[in-house]
């Protein structure tokens, strides 16, 4: 019984070591935060934030390390608040934007860092409206290519959620344009409000989507809230 006793202590007194070990691991020290800029006119790129552009983390000093993800905001701004204080390689990539480097920085403490890209499309003089009688939304909007491959697409889109987009939207209109597109050129979409709540808000916003250029995203308006009173 004794010896069981003592077996028995042993263990606590081991998993009591092994536990105060754990908790002597310093714990994320560092937060890192911006924006992705358009490197010509200075705005924020907007963004799809469930399958948008994101930023690649490597931490430096280590023989395999790992890669951390995280994705912009719809407004462009990104913030992550769990990384050790240390060098860091970052990249935004795989977005609506031509190509960044590859750029090494210290984050130490709260660090402030903005990306600048050019975006493939720029969506201009963006006008939604939304006329009670006939209860119907209308876009007009121009374009602004940087990229000189077709634009593919054009689209209105909505949702109750500010994060509307592409992918998180209950309504779209589209329109094949699969053409280079002058700047001069005004769009105009029309979407029904029929499907939607009377008295409730919603957020529309044009996209445009590139040809040509493989795993290119969508490029986006400011969303615009409307309260659908029909």
């Amino acid at each position: 019984m004794k010896s069981k006793i003592i077996v028995h202590v042993s263990l606590l007194l081991c998993l009591s070591l092994v536990s105060c070990g754990l908790d002597n691991y310093d714990a994320p020290d560092a937060q890192f935060f911006g924006s992705i800029i358009d490197d010509e006119t200075n705005e924020p790129i907007q963004q799809d934030l469930i399958d948008g552009s994101r930023i690649d983390f490597v931490e430096m000093g280590f023989e395999n390390p790992n890669t951390r993800q995280i994705h912009f905001h719809t407004d462009g701004t990104f913030r992550e608040n769990n990384l050790f204080s240390g060098t860091y390689e970052v990249r935004a990539l795989r977005g609506n934007f031509f190509a960044t480097e590859t750029t090494t920085i210290d984050i130490q403490g709260e660090t402030e860092y903005h990306f600048r890209a050019l975006p493939y499309i720029r969506i201009q003089n963006v006008d939604i409206t939304f006329d009670e009688i006939r209860g119907i939304v209308t876009a007009s909007f121009t374009l602004d290519q940087v990229s000189g491959t077709p634009v593919s697409s054009v689209y209105l889109i909505a949702d109750r959620n500010p994060n509307v987009s592409n992918i998180l939207q209950s309504a779209a209109v589209s329109r094949a344009v699969n053409a280079v597109v002058s700047p001069e050129r005004i769009f105009q979409l029309e979407m029904s409000t029929e499907s939607m709540v009377s008295g409730k808000d919603y957020y529309f916003r044009v996209s445009a989507l590139i040809d040509g250029i493989g795993e290119a995203k969508h490029n986006y308006s400011v969303p615009v809230k409307l309260t659908i009173d029909k």
